[in-house]
């Protein structure tokens, strides 16, 4: 029996190693790539003595570029390993730079005791090596500032983009709101429509101002409108029923000054229920009409 338990509680840890290392993402080629360029550059005493600095950022970009990896942020990741690979390109070619020219030395140093047409051009080669190694290093140094000036961008695009998300949602708080993949999406569960039509009461439209204002005050704003029905009738026609009424939301905004290539509307009918239609409040929450702000 003992033996039994042992064998297990050993396969039930087994079990809990799989289901952890199936959680982990697979290796990235080039995250790979780029470390073991880095240790090359690491183990190069001309690249250390030369691109110090180099070898030592590049070493915090690459642990930087895992960490996001590891946590799936590929924008984040992108741009950190483009930086790291630059630094430590730039350490790489410091470092053939700087044996380029002890080479030189050398040469020049043998051509004072034996002058001859084979020793000049060793020399030549040295000094073109050299003028390649220095142009390698002027690319990657060059490489290495836009990936941080890519970051930085990136930086302010994303604030930019919160900023936005948040003043949307403060201009609109009048309507319940939810993120979703098209955009801040705001439900309207309340407008009302003239019983089995779709034309909309005075009410309605009074409820449709603040979305009016809001869209007068910000041009560039697209909208999709869906109309959404519960389950009682037939399905086309509440699928018709709903495209009307989004249609009227539509015609309604167009009304306030709203040109019609902002706006989309389009009908789910009973397709999208938010709650169960086997209740009267369910079939309340599923009858609405949602706005989204498109992204």
């Amino acid at each position: 029996m003992k033996h039994i338990l042992t064998k297990t509680a050993g396969i039930a840890a087994l079990a809990l190693v799989l289901g952890a290392c199936s959680s982990m993402p697979d290796p990235s080629p080039r995250l790979l790539a780029a470390e073991a360029s880095l240790q090359r550059a690491k183990a190069d005493p001309a690249a250390m003595e030369t691109g110090r600095s180099a070898v030592e950022k590049a070493d915090a970009a690459l642990v930087q570029a895992r960490d996001y990896y590891m946590r799936g942020k590929d924008d984040e990741y992108i741009h950190t390993i483009r930086m790291g690979e630059g630094y430590v390109a730039l350490a790489e070619t410091r470092g053939a730079q700087r044996e380029a020219n002890a080479r030189i030395e050398a040469l020049n140093t043998e051509r004072a005791e034996v002058v001859s047409q084979a020793r000049l051009r060793e020399v030549a080669n040295a000094e073109a090596a050299t003028a390649t190694a220095e142009n390698r290093a002027d690319q990657s140094e060059s490489v290495a500032a836009k990936a941080v000036a890519d970051r930085t961008a990136s930086d302010a695009a994303r604030r930019a983009a919160e900023a936005r998300a948040t003043s949307l949602a403060s201009e609109l708080d009048e309507y319940e709101q939810t993120k979703t993949e098209l955009g801040l999406t705001l439900i309207l569960r309340d407008l009302q429509f003239a019983s089995d039509s779709a034309v909309l009461t005075p009410g309605a439209q009074n409820r449709l101002a603040p979305l009016a204002a809001f869209m007068a005050k910000q041009p560039e704003a697209r909208i999709q409108i869906a109309g959404h029905t519960d389950s009682q009738g037939a399905d086309s026609y509440n699928q018709n029923l709903s495209a009307q009424r989004a249609a009227s939301v539509a015609t309604y905004l167009v009304s306030t000054g709203v040109t019609a290539d902002r706006i989309n509307s389009v009908g789910f009918g009973e397709s999208v229920p938010l709650s169960s239609n086997d209740t009267a409040a369910g079939r309340a929450i599923n009858r609405r009409v949602e706005v989204t702000i498109l992204d």
